[in-house]
């Protein structure tokens, strides 16, 4: 006992020569020069302190030094990786005499640290590799007996290195707090910086980091706030190990909302593993794996996924990105927009992509069968979708994206065939006025950075056919009937109306945002239309003159596409969403006389069926054609009579009484021009043979113009 406290008071009678005599015959710079050595010794890294140092031994060691620089050891000078303007270093001297290290404190103020390359960290840690086994090891084993209080960073500049050929993102306003009571306790940290004025924080903690040193599983936790990308922030749990150079995180579950990623990560060298994998956002369900080589300039992913259902627009839609609206809401977007896109992250990664699904939904369309190649690298994105089914049709798309320049190109090409039009027009576009079975093709090549800079340099062309449908909410018969009595404003949708129709069609050529057609074409049951047009895409307007017939012909495809009627010509002119609608008066004046004696015996009308017997309207075309039907009853007697004087033909006599015949004024001149010819004797003694209301038209009105 004795002797022990003999001792006691030796160490105290130490400790206090030290504490008041030491600093008095120990130089500052004797002891800073050490301290650098062991320093460069321990860790590989050169420490440079050209500022004033101040060192205190009671009643802890504490050193403080200013200017300070930190580089990477070995021959030759490199480049400083980091810089502080002050640097405070705490150390309990009671705890070194029972063999602990514990710091007090370890401070950095204003530090700028520029993490290095990834050329840079493989060659130092080829340097590494080359330090004997034993260095390490006694790393570790120092590392064993150390305790810090506080670990702290105070406005600090934290720089990524170079993506892309991008300058490193920079973590601006840099504050972090750590400690490690003991090497059998936790280490926990809590950080936040501004990351493109953007504000972030991340705590977390390692569990029992001595067991993970020894190479055990510890459990460790992860929690990030960043509003700005984050609505609802993300954590990270799982069981993480280090060991033989690798570091594997297990039953890890990474949840950022209602989204959940989960599987297994592993790190060795420039490689991290993603395997099994599994992702759950929006309602959908993905699994496959990863692979991320981290070695060159920028990542390169390699990745396959597959799951059964894929909503893109509801995983988008919660993170602020692609809207989810559909049918309506898209049709009354308005004017292109001048927003910026950002292509950037297509020139901070490579990356190969495979997604299989078996319905893929996005921006409201849905694909069933969908099997997305996709490559990066370089700036550029090429990504196809080879023969997927879309709306009871079948497709194949490709679509390229060079942002490697400074303006961002782009290229789309389409190709649909035999799917149903209706369903998809209207959760593609919210268009809903087309129905029948379609087919379009598209090859349009466009550059710029926003929305109406591609717009306004679109170029290619432009293809779509519709069969054996129906223009929903527009009656074109009763439309060119209305234009005798005015220019007719908007479409004059009325969404009880119908056109059928048989074909419908027309080719685009693009230049520059300006699409141009020859060849629009609508054929129906006694309806043909033809027309030219133009379609100013970034303005968006529109200026058409079609030529809207109607013929002697209940045939719809497949009908004959020269036969005579009734035709005049139409201009379509203004905002797309509401044009002008007017009769081509120049078109008229070529052949005024002719339009004239058309005109009257229309009674004044485009189209028009005046004396037709049995119409319940004064025209006959409400009851000719039918919710864009033609109704067969409309098509008996007095109607067919009434579509010859429609078209030019020979109109019935109405009978003359006596009377009427001795006390008929001459008809004058011109009255004589536009009276229809008398029926001869023999036509009105001919007897009709039976046929069917539809073929009796169709007969009546072959007969008119001959075969």
């Amino acid at each position: 006992m004795r002797i022990t406290l003999f001792g006691l008071a030796a160490i105290a009678i130490i400790g206090a020569f030290i504490a008041f005599v030491g600093p008095l015959f120990i130089s500052t710079d004797d002891l800073r020069d050490t301290l650098l050595a062991q320093v460069e010794t321990a860790t590989g890294y050169r420490l440079r302190v050209s500022g004033p140092v101040k060192v205190a031994l009671f009643p802890s060691l504490d050193f403080v030094a200013e200017d300070i620089g930190v580089a990477q050891g070995g021959e030759g000078e490199a480049p400083e990786m980091a810089t502080a303007k002050e640097l405070r270093f705490g150390l309990e001297l009671s705890a070194l005499f029972g063999g602990k290290v514990k710091m007090t404190e370890v401070t950095l103020i204003d530090p700028v640290i520029a993490l290095p390359s990834g050329k840079n960290a493989a060659t130092a840690g080829a340097g590494e590799e080359t330090k004997p086994q034993g260095e390490t090891g006694a790393a570790l084993a120092a590392l064993k007996t150390l305790s810090l209080d506080k670990l702290h960073i105070e406005n600090g500049r934290l720089i990524m290195p170079p993506s892309g050929g991008a300058p490193g993102k920079r973590f601006e306003g840099l504050m972090l707090s750590a400690s490690l009571p003991s090497i059998d306790a936790p280490l926990a940290f809590d950080a936040s910086a501004v990351v493109d004025g953007k504000a972030m924080r991340a705590s977390g903690s390692i569990g029992d980091l001595g067991r993970f040193l020894d190479g055990d599983a510890v459990p460790v936790a992860l929690k990030i706030s960043a509003p700005a990308t984050l609505a609802e922030g993300a954590t990270l749990n799982g069981i993480a190990t280090y060991k033989g150079g690798s570091f594997a995180l297990s039953q890890f579950t990474l949840r950022a909302g209602e989204t959940a990623l989960a599987g297994s990560a592993n790190y060795k060298g420039s490689l991290l593993t993603l395997h099994p994998l599994t992702l759950n956002a929006g309602g959908n369900s993905l699994s496959g794996s990863a692979v991320a080589d981290v070695s060159g300039a920028v990542p390169a992913i390699n990745a396959a996924f597959t799951g059964q259902a894929l909503n893109l627009d509801a995983v988008l839609s919660k993170q602020g990105g692609a809207s989810s609206a559909t049918g309506n809401d898209r049709a009354q977007q308005a004017a292109w927009s001048d927003a910026r896109i950002d292509f950037a992250p297509l020139k901070s990664v490579t990356a190969k992509i495979k997604l299989s699904a078996g319905q893929l939904t996005y921006n409201g369309i849905k694909i069933a069968q969908a099997n997305l190649h996709a490559t990066i690298a370089g700036g550029k994105l090429a990504a196809s979708l080879p023969n997927f089914k879309l709306y009871e049709g079948a497709g194949t798309l490709s679509v390229n994206v060079d942002a490697s320049g400074q303006i961002p190109a782009q290229r789309i090409r389409l190709s649909l065939v035999n799917f149903d039009a209706y369903p998809f027009l209207d959760d593609a576009a919210g268009f809903q006025s087309i129905e029948g079975t379609g087919a379009i093709s598209l090859d349009l090549a466009t550059s710029g950075g926003s929305q109406r800079a591609m717009v306004a340099g679109l170029s290619g062309s432009a293809k779509f056919d519709f069969t054996d449908g129906a223009i929903r909410g527009i009656n074109i018969a009763k439309t060119l009937r209305s234009l005798s009595t005015g220019v007719l404003s908007g479409w004059q949708e009325n969404a009880a109306e119908k056109t059928d129709f048989a074909t419908l069609g027309a080719s685009f050529k693009i230049a520059k945002g300006q699409a141009e057609t020859s060849d629009l074409r609508l054929s129906g049951p006694l309806v043909r239309m033809a027309g030219v047009g133009h379609v100013d895409l970034p303005a968006q307007t529109l200026k058409f003159r079609v030529n809207p017939q109607l013929v002697a012909s209940l045939e719809g495809q497949g009908g004959k596409a020269d036969l005579k009627g009734l035709g005049v010509p139409v201009v379509i002119s203004g905002p797309w969403a509401s044009p002008s609608i007017y009769p081509d008066i120049e078109g008229i004046l070529q052949d005024p006389v002719a339009a004239y004696e058309q005109l009257n015996r229309l009674g004044g009308g485009l189209v028009s069926l005046p004396g037709a017997a049995g119409a319940k309207s004064v025209s006959g075309i409400d009851d000719l054609i039918n919710n864009g039907k033609i109704a067969p009853d409309s098509l008996k007697n007095g109607a067919i009579g009434g579509i010859g004087q429609l078209l030019g033909a020979e109109a019935p006599a109405e009978p003359a009484s006596p009377s009427d015949t001795t006390s008929q004024e001459p008809a004058s001149e011109s009255e004589a021009v536009v009276a229809p010819p008398k029926k001869s004797k023999k036509r009105e003694a001919r007897v009709e043979p039976a046929y069917k209301p539809e073929e009796a038209a169709a007969q009546a009105l072959q007969n008119f113009f001959g075969d």
